[in-house]
């Protein structure tokens, strides 16, 4: 029988079961949030000893690791730019690879520019972008009404203003933005990956972009121009194998001097585009 569950276990103990069970920096991480410990308490308080229900919670989170479930909806939150947010299984998992699309678009940002983040799930993008803009107009839409919940709650505990709003891309939006930001679902229906890990556990309509992952994009960048000021720009990630793909989708919505943006693995990740001044009205693909 465990030591956690009898009385006397110890921060050393707790971190030495977590780590017969799991990878070393995943442990720590969980040993650290049930117990409710700092990484040097974890290092330098081996032996102080731990109230049972906090040893039990642990098991119980080492359990669900091992079954699969994502670190990041266990703790309930995850590192994103300089903050952390609160997460759930209504939301993306914020990633690295969206801090790219995150500082692409912050030099296109000036004082009053009105920023729209569509598909905001956790807030990550928006939030960022609020945080290092703070005069800047920032919008944040979600289909998903826990999203927009989890959103605002984000960014109350940040301290962060924003405007928010359940909607599915730009419906019930009468304006017109300079910048429109998003991390849109682009994973093909089909994508092995879809079954493996992490993806397993998060939101199919937050990853899925159709068929060949560019249903939603083909439709966001096809409407985005009528929502867009002369001269604004449009900004999203995507998969690295999509980058020609998208690109071709700019040029063809009236979108010009699109440039790709590299990952922190240097994939190509998001691409912006800037709308021409006269932009030919296309239908949705």
């Amino acid at each position: 029988m465990w030591r956690g569950s009898q009385k006397n276990a110890t921060i050393g103990d707790c971190a030495a079961f977590a780590r017969i069970h799991l990878p070393i920096v995943e442990a720590d991480m969980l040993t650290c949030g049930a117990l409710g410990v700092s990484r040097a308490t974890l290092h330098g308080f081996a032996e102080r000893i731990v109230e049972r229900a906090l040893a039990s919670r642990l098991e119980r989170w080492v359990e669900r690791r091992a079954a699969g479930e994502p670190v990041a909806y266990i703790l309930g939150r995850r590192g994103f730019w300089t903050f952390d947010l609160e997460v759930s299984p209504d939301a993306l998992i914020p990633r690295p690879d969206t801090e790219t699309l995150v500082a692409a678009v912050l030099p296109l940002i000036d004082d009053g520019c009105r920023v729209l983040d569509v598909g905001t799930g956790s807030g990550a993008v928006a939030l960022a972008i609020a945080s290092e803009k703070p005069t800047a107009s920032v919008t944040a839409t979600d289909l998903d009404p826990h999203c927009i919940a989890l959103c605002r709650r984000n960014a109350t505990r940040l301290g962060i203003e924003l405007r928010t709003l359940v909607a599915d891309r730009f419906k019930g939006l009468d304006e017109r933005f300079e910048l429109i930001v998003s991390n849109p679902p682009y994973v093909a229906a089909d994508d092995p990956h879809l079954l493996h890990g992490d993806l397993r556990f998060e939101p199919r309509l937050a990853l899925v972009g159709g068929t060949d992952g560019l249903g939603f994009l083909k439709r966001l960048i096809a409407e985005a121009p009528e929502h867009l000021l002369p001269g604004g720009w449009l900004a999203v990630e995507h998969g690295c194998t999509q980058g020609t793909a998208v690109g071709r989708l700019f040029r063809e919505h009236g979108f010009v001097g699109e440039s790709t943006c590299a990952d922190i693995e240097d994939r190509p990740r998001a691409t912006i585009g800037r709308l021409a001044k006269a932009t030919p009205r296309r239908e949705a693909g």
